[in-house]
């Protein structure tokens, strides 16, 4: 009786499926796939794969690190001139340690036009003023700001294509919103 178990343990362990599934990808920056026209810009991403990756090529270029070949996880970095216009795509394919070849197309939306900055209501109170308003883009807002005397307090707000803010800034202070792109928009505060 006590073969059994161990039996069973054997046969279980023998239908252990090969690997043929290939790597995971992802990109993490850019954020939202927004980029601006005509910039250089950093892309980040990831590749997973239980027996490990060994290659990761963008466009035909390996993009992998040396010392990252083998590893379940590996994080790739690497540079790209984003055209003035047109659409971009970019071709991930990575490769794992049992052969298994893999691509994932990335859309990248060129983002020219800056954020929108929409003030609704300013209110005065002794030296400051109150600003009550949203900030809209295309694509997504990544952070808005008040700058005052060359210094800069972020307002906690999500990354959407529309945020509402109230913001309490002295006079001469402006507001500054920038969205995934990197485009800029700043407006002063009366």
């Amino acid at each position: 009786m006590r073969w059994h178990p161990l039996l069973f343990l054997a046969l279980l362990s023998s239908c252990a499926r090969p690997d043929t599934a290939p790597p995971e990808m992802g990109l993490v920056e850019p954020l939202g796939g927004a980029v601006a026209p005509g910039r250089t810009l950093s892309v980040e991403g990831y590749a997973f794969d239980p027996s490990g990756v060994v290659g990761v090529r963008v466009g035909g270029q390996e993009v992998l690190a040396a010392g990252e070949s083998g590893k379940r996880l590996v994080r790739f970095r690497f540079r790209l001139q984003a055209p003035t216009s047109g659409q971009v795509e970019l071709l991930l394919e990575a490769e794992d340690a049992k052969g298994n070849r893999g691509e994932r197309r990335v859309p990248l939306v060129l983002d020219a036009a800056p954020p929108r900055i929409v003030v609704e209501r300013v209110e005065r109170e002794g030296g400051l003023y109150r600003v009550y308003g949203r900030v809209e883009d295309n694509v997504r807002v990544d952070w808005v700001a008040v700058e005052a005397g060359g210094r800069f307090t972020p307002l906690s707000l999500p990354k959407e294509a529309s945020v509402v803010f109230l913001a309490e800034a002295p006079t001469g202070a402006r507001l500054v919103a920038v969205d995934a792109a990197g485009n800029r928009a700043v407006r002063s505060i009366p």
